[in-house]
């Protein structure tokens, strides 16, 4: 699945998508978009973590187990 900005094909999210080497960006306004062309990736994928955060509430009830 191909992150796409507002289902305007293949256009690519700048902020969280690869680009290909002409990647293009299209900026709504009126009354004419603006397109930006040769959009680089400025975002490197290095690893990934998963964190779990419970609710306060849960970790009241966490803290009264042992009580």
């Amino acid at each position: 699945m191909t992150a796409t900005l507002c289902s305007l094909g293949d256009e690519r999210d700048p902020a969280v998508g690869l680009q290909e080497e002409s990647g293009t960006f299209t900026i709504p306004k009126e009354p004419v978009r603006h397109r930006v062309h040769g959009i680089e990736t400025f975002n490197v994928l290095r690893g990934g973590e998963y964190l779990f955060m419970p609710s306060l509430s849960a970790l009241r009830w966490l803290a009264e187990l042992n009580t």
